[in-house]
């Protein structure tokens, strides 16, 4: 049994991951909404920045016989001064046959040099080296090389204070032509973004996808305070594995989410 629920904890956290988190609504689209970090992309540190705040993330699927698709992730993060996050996610809505909910913790020491994911049940964290970019060089850099799509509109929606905090919003609509994908009709899809870049985090977002769903992610309780430091550190009761050869659940740094917004 405990094998068993080591290879179903491999896989949640490889889907966890598998799913990216938006940076600022500037940027490419294609990216999910989901917890961990909040807006830092992959090698990217956010130092001066301190905060915490509570995160509900949650998508709907309605399937064409009248079935729903339904899933929710809460949970808890935070950053601190230094550019170390922390997030606490309780995914429900079943994965791998876990129909139960299912709680995953991860560290990003960026001053240490590794990421963790812990596991609560088993008081195991997998560990494995951070990938550093050189300038220049980091995923910023070839989203900046990226052809803009002409099938994507961008709208400004100014500024206004969501969740507590001034954001800046960005709506996207991106159509998939007819036959582009043996689609009969045009697919659209709608996306929005609200963007804090003081804290340089996603506070709230929203997408409507006909294939994929939809989804709502927010931010709230937002608290601009440096978070208790012992959030980033692995508790001394669990057991530190390396991950070999810096493979598995942590490649990219990415995190749970919807599917990403329309590109």
């Amino acid at each position: 049994m405990k094998a068993k629920s080591s290879v179903v904890f491999f896989f949640l956290a490889a889907a966890v991951v598998s799913y990216g988190q938006p940076g600022p609504p500037g940027g490419p689209p294609g990216r999910g909404f989901g917890p961990g970090g909040f807006g830092p992309r992959p090698g990217k540190v956010v130092t001066g920045a301190p905060y915490s705040a509570d995160v509900t993330n949650s998508l709907v699927r309605n399937l064409a016989d009248g079935n729903s698709i339904q899933r929710t992730t809460t949970g808890h993060v935070a950053r601190d001064n230094d550019g170390r996050t922390y997030s606490q996610e309780t995914i429900t809505g079943g994965f791998f046959g876990q129909n139960g909910p299912t709680t995953l913790v991860f560290i990003s020491d960026p001053v240490a040099g590794y990421s963790y994911v812990l596991n609560t049940s088993t008081k195991v964290a997998r560990r494995r080296p951070l990938k550093q970019f050189p300038a220049g060089a980091g995923p910023e850099a070839r989203e900046r090389d990226r052809p803009a799509n002409p099938n994507v509109v961008t709208t400004d929606l100014g500024t206004q204070v969501v969740n507590g905090v001034n954001a800046q919003g960005k709506s996207r609509t991106h159509t998939i032509p007819a036959g582009a994908m043996g689609n009969a009709q045009p697919v659209v899809s709608t996306s929005e973004t609200w963007y804090s870049p003081d804290l340089k985090v996603i506070v709230a977002a929203k997408r409507n996808d006909p294939m994929s769903g939809h989804a709502n992610y927010a931010l709230t309780n937002i608290q601009r305070t440096a978070p208790n430091a012992a959030l980033f550190q692995v508790p001394s009761d669990y057991t530190i594995q390396d991950e070999p050869g810096g493979r598995g659940f942590g490649r990219g740094r990415r995190r749970l989410g919807p599917p990403p917004p329309a590109q």
